[in-house]
C-alpha cells in the first residue's frame, strides 16, 4: 500500500469534512493512483467523487493560501504585456493566470503552489521581484486564460498586411492536416496560417455565420456574414489567394491538386476553448477558386423554444403539435432563416429518454447524444429517401428530415405519418400557405396532404436593434401610412415613438446586433382541409387562415417594431416581398 505523505494525509483528512466520502473511500482513491500519472485532485474530480471547488478549498485550508471563485479581467496594458510575454500554451500547461499585481509582486491564480518553477519564470519574465499564489478551480483558470488571450488576438487585417511584402508564399508542404489544437495556442508564425487563423478568430468573435473568400483579378476580398449582412474583413494580395485556399483545403481534408471541380468538406477547430464546426464549400470561378466557410458554434447549444422570438400563444401551439402521436410539422423559409434551429428547439421539448428520435440531415448541424443521427452522403448512396427508408426499420417515434428535396422523400414522410410517426421537416417556400400547394406539386395527393400535415410554420430572421446604442425617435401616424404600414402596425398600439440603433463599436456601427425570428403558423383545421382537397391556390388558403386568426409574418414583425425589438427599415427589408393584403 502506498502511504500518503504528511501533507496528503492532511488533505485527505480535510476532504472528509468537505465531501461525502469517508476516510476509507478517500484512501481507496489514493491507492488507485499507484502507477498512474495523475494527481489526487484529478483522480477525485474526474471520477466525480469530489467537486473541484471542494478539493481546492481543502487545499486552501491546509496550505493557508486564499481560495478565489472568480478571476477579474486584467488592466488592458498589463494584459497586453502578459499575453505577448507568456504563451497561452505555457499558461494552459501549468494552469495558472494572473490574479493581481503590485509594483513588485505578481499574484497568480493556480491549481496548486507546487512546483513553483513556472511561477518563478513568469514573474522574472514580467519584471517582478516576487510572486505569490491564490488557489482557484481548473475551469475558472482556463476560462480566464481563454478570455484573456481572446481579447488580445490580432485582427485579420493585421495578418493580411504581412503578406503584402512577403516574398515567399510556398508553405504548402509544411501545412499540417490536423487542426485539433486551440487556435490561440498556435505558435507557428507562417503568414498564411496566421492569416487564416486570424480570419476565423475575427469571424467567431463577431458572431459571424459564414466567411466568404472571393477572388478577383487584382486581389481576394474576405468578408464575413453578421446577422445576415456581409461585411468586409480584409483584402489579400493576389499572390496569397492560392496558398489561402489551399490552407482551407488542408484544414478540411480536401484535395489541394483539384482546382476545376467543386469540393465540399468540414473540419472542427477549438477557439478560446469553444468548439467551432466548419463546413467548407469551394467552387472554381473565372478568377480562381471561391470558398465559403459556414461556422457552427457547438458550444452555444440549442436555443430554447421560448427564446426564438415566438409569442406565448404560438409557443404553446408548437408545444402541443410536437407532443401529438403522429402527423407532419413543416418549417418553411429561405436558406439561412433558422429552420433547423427551430426544429431542434422543438425536438428538445420531447423526452428523448421515452421516445426514439432519429434525424437525417445534410449535414448534421447539432450533434445530440440521445438522438440517432444520420448524415446524407451522396458518394456512398445515402440519400434522404434511402436513409429515411432505413430509419423506418429503427422503430422510431419521431423522425426529423433535414429537408424534403424530392417527391420520393415527401412520399415516404407521408407514409411515415400515416403509420403512426411524428415527422418534422423543412421546405423552401415563401410562406405557410404556398407550402401546401408545393407538396401537391411534388406529386402528393391532396387528400394525403390534408390528412397528414398538422401545421406549417413559416419564418424569417430579422436583425435586433443594438442594446448599446438604442434610441427612440418620434414618428407620426401619417408617416406610417405613407410607408403602407398602417395595416401592419395597429393604430391602437401606436404611441408615436419607435426605436433605432445610432451605431456604435459594439454593433460595427450598423445599429443592429443579433437576430430574432418572425413567424406565421398555419394550423390545418377542417376548413383548410376542405380547401386543400378542392386543390385551391395558396391565396385562398392564406385568406382562410388569416380569417381564422393566423398572424402573418408582416404583422408579427410589426409587433416587434412597436415593442422596440427591430426597426421599420428592417421590417421593410425582410417582409417587402410578402404580399399579404
Amino acid at each position: 500500500m502506498n502511504e500518503p505523505s504528511l501533507i496528503n494525509q492532511k488533505l485527505i483528512n480535510q476532504l472528509q469534512t468537505l465531501s461525502a466520502l469517508s476516510e476509507d473511500q478517500l484512501m481507496d482513491n489514493w491507492n488507485q493512483l499507484s502507477g498512474k500519472e495523475v494527481s489526487l485532485r484529478e483522480q477525485l474530480v474526474k471520477s466525480g467523487s469530489v467537486k473541484d471547488a471542494d478539493f481546492q478549498k481543502a487545499l486552501s485550508e491546509i496550505s493557508g493560501l486564499k481560495f478565489v471563485e472568480t478571476i477579474e479581467a486584467l488592466h488592458p496594458d498589463f494584459q497586453t504585456k502578459y499575453v505577448e510575454s507568456i504563451s497561452i500554451r505555457f499558461s494552459k500547461k501549468h494552469i495558472f493566470y494572473p490574479y493581481d499585481f503590485s509594483e513588485t509582486n505578481l499574484v497568480l491564480a493556480a491549481l496548486t503552489p507546487w512546483p513553483d518553477s513556472a511561477f518563478e519564470e513568469t514573474a522574472r519574465t514580467l519584471g517582478f521581484d516576487s510572486y505569490s499564489v491564490v488557489l482557484a478551480t481548473e475551469d475558472t483558470i482556463l476560462a480566464a486564460i481563454n478570455q484573456g488571450y481572446d481579447r488580445s488576438s490580432g485582427s485579420a487585417e493585421e495578418a493580411a498586411d504581412v503578406l503584402v511584402d512577403d516574398a515567399d508564399l510556398n508553405y504548402l508542404s509544411h501545412f499540417s492536416s490536423e487542426e485539433t489544437e486551440d487556435l490561440l495556442d498556435v505558435e507557428d508564425e507562417e503568414p498564411i496560417k496566421k492569416l487564416m487563423n486570424s480570419i476565423i478568430f475575427q469571424s467567431v468573435k463577431d458572431n459571424s455565420s459564414d466567411i466568404h473568400i472571393d477572388p478577383s483579378p487584382k486581389e481576394t476580398v474576405v468578408r464575413n456574414r453578421i446577422d445576415g449582412e456581409l461585411h468586409q474583413i480584409t483584402r489579400v494580395p493576389k499572390q496569397g489567394h492560392i496558398p489561402l485556399v489551399n490552407r482551407i483545403k488542408v484544414m478540411s481534408g480536401l484535395d489541394i491538386s483539384t482546382k476545376s471541380q467543386p469540393q465540399d468538406g468540414r473540419t472542427m477547430i477549438l477557439l478560446a476553448g469553444k468548439k467551432i464546426d466548419i463546413r467548407v464549400s469551394i467552387i472554381p470561378t473565372v478568377h480562381g477558386e471561391q470558398a465559403v466557410l459556414r461556422l457552427l458554434n457547438q458550444s452555444q447549444g440549442i436555443i430554447p423554444l421560448k427564446d426564438l422570438g415566438m409569442n406565448q400563444k404560438m409557443s404553446k401551439q408548437i408545444e402541443a403539435l410536437i407532443h401529438q402521436p403522429h402527423g407532419i410539422l413543416l418549417v418553411t423559409g429561405p436558406t439561412g432563416s433558422g429552420k433547423t434551429t427551430t426544429l431542434y428547439s422543438a425536438l428538445n421539448r420531447i423526452d428523448a429518454d421515452r421516445k426514439n428520435i432519429v434525424t437525417i440531415e445534410d449535414p448534421v448541424e447539432y450533434r445530440i447524444s440521445k438522438y440517432g443521427q444520420m448524415q446524407v452522403n451522396e458518394k456512398t448512396g445515402v440519400t434522404f429517401s434511402k436513409g429515411l427508408r432505413a430509419m423506418l426499420r429503427q422503430d422510431p417515434d419521431v423522425i426529423m428530415i433535414g429537408e424534403m428535396r424530392d417527391s420520393e422523400t415527401a412520399q415516404i414522410a407521408i407514409q411515415s405519418a400515416l403509420t403512426g410517426h411524428l415527422v418534422l421537416s423543412t421546405l423552401h417556400t415563401n410562406d405557410a400557405a404556398s407550402t401546401i400547394v408545393r407538396m401537391i406539386d411534388m406529386g402528393i395527393e391532396p387528400y394525403l396532404v390534408s390528412s397528414t400535415v398538422s401545421a406549417v410554420l413559416a419564418q424569417r430572421l430579422i436583425r435586433k436593434i443594438c442594446s448599446k446604442c438604442k434610441e427612440s425617435y418620434s414618428i407620426s401616424w401619417s408617416e406610417i401610412k405613407e410607408l403602407n404600414l398602417d395595416n401592419v402596425i395597429s393604430k391602437q398600439d401606436f404611441k408615436g415613438v419607435l426605436w433605432r440603433g445610432a451605431g456604435c463599436s459594439a454593433c460595427l456601427n450598423t445599429g443592429y446586433q443579433g437576430r430574432i425570428g418572425i413567424y406565421e403558423l398555419l394550423i390545418i383545421d377542417d376548413e383548410i382541409r376542405r380547401a386543400v382537397n378542392k386543390v385551391v391556390d395558396s391565396t385562398i388558403i392564406r385568406q382562410i387562415a388569416l380569417k381564422t386568426g393566423m398572424i402573418s409574418l408582416k404583422n408579427d414583425c410589426g409587433e416587434k417594431v412597436i415593442n422596440g425589438v427591430t426597426t421599420v427599415d428592417e421590417m421593410l427589408r425582410v417582409t417587402l416581398s410578402e404580399n399579404d393584403y
